[in-house]
Order: C-alpha cells, then sequence, then structure tokens
C-alpha cells in the first residue's frame, strides 16, 4: 500500500510542477496559484482558513499572502467583529486569471481521470475522503 502513497505524491508534484512552470509567466510561481483558486472561489477566508485550505504551515502561508497583497494578488481587510484577523479577498487581478487558473486545474483532472469510468471516479473519491490526512 506505501507504492499507492508514493503515487499520490508523484501525481501531486507532477501537478504542482506543470502548474508552477504554466503561471509563472503571471508571477505565480511557487504554488502562488493555488492561493488565488482558493481566496476566488471563498472571498473573505481569514488568513488562517486561506493557509489550512491549501494545507501549507501558516508561518509560510501568511508570508506568501503578504507578498501577493504588495504584488496586487489580494487585499486584507480586518474582520468586522474581531480586528485582529484580517480576512483575504481577490483584487481585480486575481479575478481577472481565475478562469484560467481553474480551467487549467480541470482540465488536469479530466485528463488524470480520463481513464476512469464514472463509478469508479465516485469510488476513487470516496477512498481518498476516508485518508486520516488530519492527523499527519
Amino acid at each position: 500500500m506505501f507504492d499507492v502513497i508514493r503515487e499520490i505524491g508523484a501525481i501531486t508534484r507532477l501537478i504542482q510542477t506543470k502548474s508552477n512552470a504554466e503561471f509563472r509567466g503571471l508571477g505565480l510561481g511557487n504554488n502562488a496559484f493555488i492561493y488565488v483558486i482558493r481566496a476566488c472561489e471563498q472571498p473573505g477566508m481569514f488568513m488562517g482558513e486561506l493557509a489550512d485550505s491549501v494545507q501549507i504551515d501558516r508561518t509560510t502561508a501568511f508570508r506568501t499572502i503578504k507578498k501577493m497583497v504588495a504584488t496586487g494578488w489580494f487585499e486584507l481587510k480586518a474582520d468586522a467583529t474581531d480586528q485582529r484577523l484580517r480576512r483575504v479577498y481577490p483584487t481585480k487581478k486575481a479575478k481577472a486569471v481565475y478562469p484560467r487558473l481553474h480551467a487549467f486545474e480541470q482540465a488536469q483532472s479530466d485528463y488524470l481521470l480520463s481513464g476512469l469510468t464514472p463509478r469508479e471516479q465516485t469510488r476513487l473519491t470516496a477512498l481518498v475522503k476516508k485518508l486520516k490526512v488530519e492527523e499527519l
């Protein structure tokens, strides 16, 4: 079974490498494209929520988010009830590239799953969701 986990890791690295190459010209290398996708799909997340959604440690994610604010991808706004918390919102710049990012992500997913029947895809989804990743 260890080989399955290695295969999942290899697939993940391959997709990240392709995505970084595809979006580096936009200034979204080093997996920054993932932050834009998540922020566009769920605008207003707390910085910690965004870090958790991209599954990167919070310190690293906070540095990346602050760089993306400085380069015009995001805006940070204080939470209405707790001024210590910052919510992340995509800028027009981020919203403009989101369709391209999403289309690329969808194309990669479609390609990976193209050899599976709809029933196999459903089963794969169920099995992956059973993995205990929150404890790693």
